[in-house]
């Protein structure tokens, strides 16, 4: 998974930090996805306030699936796509897309498919 190959070169790059993090796992991915997901339907000002116990923002979902430290660690070192493979950005003909281009390949060949299956 890119995600954990970022925060393993970041670990690389710093001499001190943070003790590290575990991996993130898909089942853990797929989590936060919902959440993210989910943000959209009960919008906040702050990110924070999502994980709020004050009374006009406590929502127990947020807490319940996924610590915010976690959240946010997860956020952070989001990647679909090695660095390695970045393209000469000089070329004309470049993909500005490229860090999300295989995530942007799989979503389309995924509602491809979706749409053409006959409706129930």
């Amino acid at each position: 998974m890119e995600t954990n190959r970022y925060y393993h070169a970041h670990l690389d790059r710093i001499d001190k930090g943070p003790s590290p993090q575990p991996d993130v796992t898909e089942a853990e991915m797929l989590v936060f996805l919902a959440i993210i997901i989910n943000m959209g339907h009960c919008r906040r000002d702050q990110m924070t306030k999502y994980w709020s116990r004050a009374y006009n923002y406590h929502t127990t979902f947020y807490g319940n699936c996924m610590k915010r430290d976690r959240f946010v660690h997860n956020l952070r070192y989001l990647h679909f796509t090695d660095n390695k493979n970045e393209p000469d950005m000089t070329d004309e003909n470049s993909d500005r897309l490229w860090k999300i281009r295989n995530l942007f390949e799989i979503l389309n060949e995924k509602e491809k498919k979706r749409s053409q299956e006959p409706e129930v």
